[in-house]
């Protein structure tokens, strides 16, 4: 897999740091925000792919946030991260945020991965979340 770029937001630094070293062996650049508003912020810097944490403590939860970063900034694939893998949040995830994609916490690097390779394989056919 080629470099890429992605935004990541979760407050739960042990989670993220792991994240930020796990996409970074496999040689993808990360763009890290601690809020709302640092994230809005950095989508100047088109990532290609967002990972958002579904409860940030912030003005937004995650879904509220995966709709203003798509207004903010271009249309890109993302997934909601989240402990909880109830039904409602899935369902929540897919209506609410137009077809995010839900990845349960521990995040699997296989799922992960896979998700990374689908959105990539999209991107270069031409599809657009």
């Amino acid at each position: 897999m080629g470099v890429g770029t992605f935004g990541m937001r979760d407050l739960d630094r042990q989670i993220a740091g792991g994240l930020v070293l796990l996409l970074g062996r496999w040689n993808i650049e990360v763009l890290h925000a601690t809020t709302v508003d640092e994230a809005l912020r950095k989508m100047a810097k088109a990532p290609d792919v967002l990972l958002v944490d579904y409860h940030l403590h912030d003005r937004m939860d995650g879904l509220d946030t995966l709709d203003a970063l798509r207004e903010h900034g271009p249309r890109v694939p993302g997934a909601l991260v989240t402990a909880d893998g109830s039904d409602q949040v899935k369902r929540d995830a897919r209506v609410r945020a137009r077809g995010y994609r839900v990845l349960t916490k521990p995040i699997k690097p296989a799922s992960l991965r896979a998700f990374l390779a689908a959105q990539r394989s999209a991107h270069v056919a031409g599809h657009t979340p």
